[in-house]
């Protein structure tokens, strides 16, 4: 049984025990009953025990009793939550002096309608604050502002704040029929059942994230009440509050490491595949043996040249290559995630570099200059001055004067916010600098597409540094794609057994010579790409029985994404759903987009995911219909995709290769809609 604990009081009806002849005496107030109290209170019972509290459900309190109920929650260090739901009296109500109407306190009135000592929320709040532990008010009472407007905890800063507060509304204004706790109680609900779309990294539903769910769920309710709740400061990190539980949290160790890793770095993890499960690596890396000989043992050896450069068509293995070199050599990923490294290491000790504590990595997509001179100078421990950026000319400056030469791996250049200012302002200085002792100030790799990047390509070229990975020999290519798909295979139930061994070998030779049989065309969508996406359709297709049939099913693999593409997404169910949600994920900038992003753009290529939307009463939106779905495809699409954590703690979404990125923009419409479809 949990030991986490909700209070939860309501009053629906408060006596007026000075009423005369009907009319209420000099100096009392009469408060009128709150009906809706007697519906919420088993709805709000319900919601927070889904979350996996214990729940005290006190209702109709007198003083007493809230009194008695409100010291022991804020003394114990089981209650997590108290929320309440009534009237909410401030000192003009009591008829007391214009001055004390002006006081912060807010008080809950109980059903016997005398407040005072016990009863004063903003009391309870501050209480909260001085205890060991974290406590959540949510507070259903007008001008409920008051207690999360609270003078003496405005300066504490958020990481020593025990006591938080979400309030109906504003300290001045009244809050009406319950329509808070009814947009508590949705949100709520839709914590229990998707987190909020939190992150599986993250163990609670953030609060910035919860707030402004409760706040447009108001708003679907009809409300005009605005919630105030603890200020925090925006241009700090919030602590991780332990208030919502996320159900969609995974108790990895390996995986909370990783996402401790900087972002930039972290990208190269889920580039190759190898974030969440080992026999993904497997599943992605594919093959280039040869190469990464070649550039693991540049990295170990500071003797030669400052400047490599990996480019080639989209879909040739760039960012895999790049990838396995920083999971094998990145101290941070390494101390995350070792199994990488050892995996890497089981394939080909050869193709693997030395761990270098001086080695960074950047991940350039979506990211802008400043981002990425932060990135660099917090991987080389470089003291930053307070209140000043970094600039190309300090960082150069500094590392040029570290006693040993750092390494430097640049990936997706051609993905960065502004590719060309990037070349020019960072890469092609730094490829240039020179130490005092005559050697390259950094040991500088790149992977980029080609165009548009001739001066750093020459560059590189001039050196002999220069690897274009459309120049390796179709044999080598060949090789590398029937070792993918024999290990693929081999991880399929349909496939996997002894009897299925000759088939195996069948299917993975004769999907790698289709593949490389016209070195002309092999390299307009890279090879590579190809044989990942169709190794994903065998997992839906038919599997081959004779050895005949896996000659004819790998002789049938298409040459180009497209086509594989189609084959695969068209032999799903929901298939234009799911290749609309895919295409709107395709637009997603930098990290991705959250669940609402891809839901609000998806329908624009598939107006039939609008078609069952429904609006229903008591749910924080009309949409609510639509983003399961999404969710539900998104999970569907899973092998296309890529996640990462937004700053409120939402899980977002981009797909895994630029190469299908720019083809879904190019045509987000399914591929047999000859016109545009519009949204009637």
């Amino acid at each position: 049984m949990s030991t986490e604990q909700v209070l939860l009081m309501g009053v629906a009806r408060v006596q007026s025990p000075g009423m005369t002849q009907g009319e209420p005496e000099p100096g009392r107030t009469v408060w009128k009953p709150l009906a809706f109290v007697s519906t919420l209170m088993p709805r709000l019972d319900l919601a927070y025990k889904n979350l996996g509290y214990d729940v005290l459900g006190v209702p109709e309190p007198d003083r007493r009793a809230v009194l008695i109920h409100s010291d022991e929650a804020i003394m114990s260090d089981a209650t997590r939550i108290v929320h309440v739901i009534s009237h909410g009296s401030v000192a003009e109500d009591l008829n007391r002096s214009r001055a004390a109407a002006n006081a912060e306190h807010i008080h809950m009135v109980p059903a016997c309608g005398q407040v005072g000592n016990g009863t004063n929320v903003s009391h309870w709040v501050s209480t909260a604050h001085q205890q060991p532990e974290p406590t959540l008010f949510v507070v259903d009472l007008c001008r409920a502002g008051r207690a999360a407007r609270l003078s003496e905890l405005t300066r504490v800063p958020d990481g020593e704040l025990n006591a938080w507060v979400i309030a109906a509304t504003s300290p001045d204004l009244p809050a009406y029929d319950g329509r808070f706790s009814e947009a508590v109680a949705e949100v709520l609900e839709q914590i229990a059942c998707h987190g909020l779309d939190t992150s599986p990294s993250l163990r609670f539903v953030r609060w910035d994230r919860v707030t402004r769910a409760i706040q447009q769920s108001l708003e679907a309710l009809g409300s005009t009440q605005r919630l105030h709740t603890t200020p925090v400061d925006v241009s700090q990190e919030l602590p991780e509050l332990p208030f919502f539980p996320n159900p969609r949290w995974r108790h990895d160790t390996r995986l909370e490491k990783l996402h401790a890793v900087e972002a930039p770095v972290r990208a190269f993890v889920a580039d190759l595949g190898a974030e969440h499960f080992i026999d993904r690596v497997g599943d992605h890396f594919v093959g280039r043996q040869s190469q990464l000989e070649w550039l693991a043992t540049w990295l170990d050896d500071h003797r030669t040249g400052g400047l490599r450069v990996v480019t080639g068509a989209p879909g040739s293995g760039k960012s895999a290559l790049l990838g396995a070199l920083v999971c094998a050599g990145h101290e941070d990923i390494i101390s995350a995630a070792p199994d990488i490294r050892a995996y890497l290491t089981a394939q080909n000790p050869d193709s693997v570099c030395s761990p270098n504590p001086l080695l960074a990595a950047i991940h350039a997509r979506g990211r802008d200059l400043d981002t990425i001179l932060t990135s660099l100078a917090a991987q080389w421990d470089r003291p930053a001055e307070p209140d000043r950026p970094w600039t190309m000319a300090d960082l150069l400056a500094e590392i040029s004067a570290m006693p040993n030469v750092p390494a430097l791996v640049f990936d997706a250049l051609d993905e960065a916010e502004d590719p060309h200012g990037l070349m020019r302002s960072l890469l092609l200085p730094m490829a240039k600098a020179v130490r005092p002792d005559g050697q390259p100030a950094v040991r500088l790799l790149v992977g980029t597409r080609r165009w548009g990047f001739e001066p750093l390509l020459d560059l590189a070229g001039s050196h002999e540094g220069l690897l274009d990975l459309d120049d390796v020999p179709p044999s080598e290519i060949r090789k590398d794609l029937r070792s993918h798909m024999l290990r693929r295979l081999a991880a399929m139930p349909q496939y996997s057994g002894p009897e299925q061994r000759s088939i195996r070998t069948t299917l993975a030779d004769t999907m790698a010579e289709a593949l490389t049989q016209n070195p002309d065309h092999m390299h307009e969508w890279g090879p590579f790409l190809v044989a990942q996406i169709f190794g994903q359709a065998l997992e839906t297709l038919p599997p081959a029985k004779e050895t005949a049939d896996a000659a004819a099913l790998g002789a049938s693999v298409p040459r180009n994404l497209p086509a594989v593409l189609e084959l695969d997404v068209g032999s799903r169910p929901d298939n234009r759903a799911l290749r609309a949600v895919l295409a709107a994920a395709a637009f997603a900038k930098g990290d991705g987009f959250p669940t609402e992003a891809i839901a609000a753009v998806a329908p624009e290529f598939a107006p039939e995911l609008l078609a069952d939307r429904t609006e229903k009463p008591g749910r924080a939106g009309k949409d609510q219909d639509l983003l399961q779905r999404i969710r539900t495809l998104l999970e569907a699409g899973s092998f296309y995709l890529r996640t990462g954590v937004e700053s409120d703690g939402a899980t977002l979404y981009r797909l895994f290769h630029q190469g299908l990125a720019d083809y879904l923009q190019d045509q987000p419409y399914p591929v047999d809609d000859t016109a545009r479809i519009e949204d009637t």
